[in-house]
């Protein structure tokens, strides 16, 4: 099967229709369905979208073989992170909730015939609390410091402020602290596509299964941004600022 080519001349609906995944990345970046009939590139100009940014997302999203760092590299930092929280607000929103309803209604519907589904619930409960906490800590604490970096690195501070900036917060420290949450989600996937081999309700399963893999491939796609662009960048503006910092207290 071929791989779908993606410009920014096509109609946004056409670039969707076969491939839901598609469809999610263009409704996060807040493009109503109302738009899909325009171009992709007149969408992105009516709603303020990068339209370089949302086209660079969608082929990656369409083929599993491509990741665009070195588009995503020439991309303001500030962009990326914009994406990051959208794609947060995307899972908290719809895919989180989406899932919770398909188990929710397995419980109900089979509950009583197989106390298994409510492990299923409960462990992804305790999934959901702990993408919430990873998503706090990137919006509260990661997002925050990278952003103050960029501002840093183009209208350097005083000394003592920058000093303080750097002390206080680590690019390293983030990573070492960095939960990869599609991970468990794949141990829950796997424990579900165990379960299914024995039970009444196969369809069902198997929504849920399909429903379960979309978000792991976005997890993915998600999780290579941060990693392979967002971390290495700002790693690079910090590693600058001490540097400068280290420069400035030898001459002093």
């Amino acid at each position: 099967m071929s791989v779908q080519i993606i410009t920014k001349d096509r109609i946004v609906l056409e670039i969707v229709q076969d491939n839901p995944l598609l469809a999610s990345v263009v409704d996060r970046f807040g493009i109503p369905y109302s738009k899909w009939t325009l171009t992709l590139e007149k969408a992105c100009e009516d709603h303020q979208v990068n339209t370089a940014l949302l086209l660079e997302m969608l082929r990656a999203f369409a083929d599993n073989n491509y990741f665009p760092k070195e588009e995503l590299d020439k991309m303001p930092l500030h962009s990326i992170i914009e994406y990051l929280i959208k794609t947060h607000i995307y899972y908290i929103n719809s895919r989180l909730p989406r899932i919770e309803q398909f188990i929710g209604m397995l419980v109900d519907h089979y509950g009583k015939f197989d106390m298994q589904l409510y492990l299923l619930k409960d462990y992804f409960e305790d999934y959901k609390r702990d993408m919430l906490a990873h998503i706090c800590i990137e919006e509260r604490e990661l997002f925050p410091y990278v952003l103050r970096l960029i501002n840093a690195s183009e209208d350097i501070p005083a000394t003592r402020l920058l000093y303080d900036l750097l002390e206080q917060n680590s690019i390293t420290r983030f990573v070492n602290e960095h939960c990869h949450v599609e991970d468990e989600l794949g141990e829950i996937r796997r424990r579900l596509n165990n379960y299914s081999e024995a039970n009444n309700h196969k369809i069902q399963i198997t929504t849920l299964f399909y429903e379960l893999r979309l978000f792991e491939i976005d997890l993915l796609t998600h999780g290579k941004v941060e990693d392979e662009i967002l971390i290495p960048r700002a790693r690079e503006i910090e590693e600058k600022l001490k540097r400068n910092l280290l420069r400035k207290a030898m001459l002093s």
